[in-house]
């Protein structure tokens, strides 16, 4: 752990990890911040330092520190600099959406709490979508699956993560919810790589398909019980194998 930096100052930028072009300078910074062990409270260094580190110009570091400030995980203090805020405790959901396309993995814990929140939320949502339901919605669901059929037939892992993403979202949006909808649409821009991953054999697609007609028929009838208990049963397969993944890197760590 570091020292507090309000007490020794920034810290040196000579034994940072060679830079990863490819994350852009957003992905650079936070690596940075991680590579040092940065914690709340330690200044970064300032603009003119890491635009020399970088290679890039005062005003690109300028603005890539305004959207980490933007996001809740940095702060400035007038007459003092910039300083890492406690991003578990008050940066905004979008900084892991951040992390997350800038190829930066979420922690074995930040993974555990997605799961535990997203069967917070779609639980919740599916209860919601039967009792709110409008024709509508069941026709927007009944597009999606005819889609997932075909993602299903070809066993293309991105595809199948890109209809999973829009089966989920749809039934949230028939929530009638937006701000709910918002909430949730984070967390599959978050976890898009992950779910490409999960399908990427295409094995569990046509389990997940069926779920996803059960979870379908469930909210048409107006049946806010079954449709909950239909989609626990698909979130306990989901949770499994990602709690397994992550005992088992921890075993091999």
């Amino acid at each position: 752990m570091t020292k507090s930096a309000e007490a020794s100052g920034p810290l040196h930028l000579t034994s940072a990890p060679p830079p990863d072009e490819r994350s852009g300078l957003l992905g650079r910074l936070l690596t940075f911040i991680a590579y040092h062990r940065l914690q709340p409270g330690d200044r970064l260094p300032a603009e003119r330092d890491l635009a020399e580190r970088f290679g890039v110009g005062r005003g690109a570091v300028r603005e890539a520190l305004v959207v980490l400030e933007t996001l809740r995980m940095v702060e400035r203090r007038p007459n003092s600099g910039i300083y890492l805020r406690a991003v578990e405790k008050q940066g905004s959901i979008e900084a892991i959406v951040l992390q997350a396309e800038l190829g930066i993995p979420l922690t074995g814990a930040e993974v555990r709490e997605v799961v535990e929140l997203r069967r917070i939320l779609e639980m919740q949502a599916m209860r919601l979508a039967a009792e709110r339901r409008h024709a509508e919605d069941i026709a927007r669901l009944d597009a999606i699956l005819a889609t997932g059929e075909g993602a299903v037939a070809a066993g293309d892992g991105a595809r199948l993560a890109d209809y999973d993403a829009a089966f989920h979202l749809a039934m949230v949006e028939a929530t009638g919810n937006h701000v709910f909808l918002r909430v949730v649409h984070a967390f599959y821009l978050m976890s898009r790589n992950r779910r490409r991953a999960y399908f990427a054999d295409g094995q569990r697609a046509p389990l997940s398909h069926a779920q996803h007609v059960a979870m379908r028929d469930a909210v048409a009838a107006g049946d806010p019980d079954r449709a909950e208990a239909a989609m626990g049963s698909h979130l306990r397969g989901v949770e499994s194998y990602w709690l397994e993944l992550l005992e088992r890197r921890t075993r091999e760590e």
